[in-house]
């Protein structure tokens, strides 16, 4: 079984910058190469009904492959991001659905996650990250996405979903999907308090721990627009974004791209 994995799309942005229709060219790969399964591990785009629309755009068009998606920060953007969380749960292959098994040995568990400032560097407080603003600088998240919790709230949730779901597939092949990162060593450290204040927005290290203790086989997430594809802790680990044209792409044509950076896996 072949499996492609993207993240970090950021459609409505990349398309305003290249002036391209990225799902079409998305759609064009898929038909191409044709995976079984294409994993889409978050940030789609800004906003959970435009987010909904091109997942059902892409799975519409491309019946001989399995799309699933788990939500990003930006997917989530919205007056409630509660009810933004269930808009997105409309698409099928949400994996905030529940589980899929893909055969007998294989089965995928995932939801997008959050985080809850495990990563933040020691000099600041819980207050200080909830808050989320460096000098003149605020986190989007803060601005865009609003939860009725705070941030380590949201993610208790998530935790205790994803860890019901692992403990009932315990002793299968799992791969696990979130948007949010799920080790520390993932998150690129600078030295510079501006850029490192907000690691503590990249994830949770929970993430990492749980899934150490089901013993998860690979592990996908998105978020830091960095491409990683390595082993940690025994885990394969695949974070596979697409990024910000153009300072975070390779090569200049939205084709050429999106045709050299998506990831396949096989099981």
């Amino acid at each position: 079984m072949r499996i492609a994995v993207l993240s970090d799309i950021h459609e409505g942005i990349n398309r305003k910058n290249t002036k391209a229709d990225l799902m079409d060219v998305l759609k064009k790969w898929i038909a191409k190469n044709s995976p079984d399964v294409f994993i889409i591990s978050g940030d789609m785009t800004a906003g959970p009904e435009k987010s909904l629309a091109l997942l059902n755009q892409i799975q519409n068009e491309s019946m001989g492959t399995r799309i699933f998606f788990v939500h990003g920060n930006h997917d989530i953007y919205h007056e409630d991001s509660e009810l933004a969380y269930q808009i997105l749960l409309k698409f099928q292959g949400n994996l905030g659905n529940g589980p899929v098994e893909l055969n007998e040995e294989w089965v995928i568990i995932g939801d997008g996650g959050w985080y809850d400032y495990s990563f933040g560097i020691k000099e600041y407080t819980k207050e200080q990250f909830q808050k989320g603003s460096y000098n003149d600088f605020t986190w989007p998240d803060k601005t865009y996405a609003h939860w009725k919790v705070p941030d380590h709230e949201v993610t208790d949730h998530y935790i205790t979903r994803l860890e019901t779901w692992l403990s009932e597939y315990r002793g299968r092949k799992i791969i696990m999907v979130t948007h949010f990162v799920p080790f520390s060593e993932y998150v690129v450290c600078k030295d510079d308090p501006s850029w490192d204040f907000f690691n503590a927005m990249m994830g949770s290290a929970r993430f990492g721990e749980l899934a150490l203790k089901y013993g998860v086989e690979k592990y996908i997430f998105g978020h830091i627009h960095t491409r990683y594809h390595d082993h940690y802790k025994g885990i394969e680990m695949i974070c596979n974004p697409l990024g910000y044209y153009p300072h975070e792409w390779n090569l200049n044509s939205p084709e050429e791209e999106i045709f050299s950076c998506i990831k396949i896996i096989e099981i």
